[in-house]
């Protein structure tokens, strides 16, 4: 189990940084083992492309390490604390993906000018705090509540989270792609979200599928 888990970590850091959502050793991926509780995460500070599955980080439910050749990400707090307030979570993404974080630096929430966002829910802003810190951690979380699929971390980037590692890295690239219409949008004149009623129509649509 520790390898496969390792494995759709890794395939999901790669897929990540060949989606252009983060470039170098930006962002990080993290999921959890459902019956174990374990949790693997990138490392810090490694290129997405000389990553291997031995340099993810295995990690205990406090965010202790059980096993691997690199120290796990800097932003570890953060995804541990996610998964301590949400159950129903197993997978977090988080990426610096350009349009996404334009508008995180702007201190905007993205609203659903797309489908795809629409189904997402609504795109808050997490308020500044230092990358790695507990206080960025805990206002994630709270922001995040009970429910939401993903955060922006303002002048920083953003955050998805979901029960698999794919529905986590769907939802990034979604958003990425919503927040880059959203603004070529503003500039050609209004984003002209969707309309709250149709918003529920497509939610009570496709969401019960």
């Amino acid at each position: 189990m520790q390898v496969k888990l390792r494995e759709k970590v890794l395939r999901c850091a790669i897929s990540m940084a060949r989606h252009g959502l983060s470039r170098n050793t930006s962002g990080n991926v993290s999921a959890r083992d459902v019956e174990s509780g374990l949790l693997a995460i990138t490392p810090t500070n490694v290129p997405y492309e000389e990553l291997q599955a031995m340099d993810i980080a295995l990690l205990d439910q406090n965010g202790n390490m059980i096993d691997g050749r690199r120290e796990p990400s800097s932003e570890m707090p953060m995804h541990v604390a996610v998964y301590r307030a949400r159950p129903d979570v197993d997978a977090i993404v988080h990426t610096h993906s350009v349009h996404a974080t334009t508008f995180a630096v702007l201190g905007r929430s993205l609203p659903p000018v797309t489908v795809p966002l629409a189904l997402i829910g609504g795109v808050e802003v997490v308020p500044f705090e230092l990358p790695g810190s507990t206080e960025l951690a805990l206002a994630c979380v709270e922001t995040l509540g009970e429910d939401g699929q993903a955060v922006l971390l303002r002048n920083h980037g953003l955050l998805c989270v979901a029960k698999t590692i794919e529905e986590a890295l769907s939802r990034a690239i979604y958003i990425e792609e919503g927040a880059q219409v959203a603004l070529l949008a503003h500039l050609a004149g209004g984003m002209n979200p969707i309309p709250e009623h149709a918003v529920a129509q497509i939610r009570e649509r496709y969401l019960k599928k």
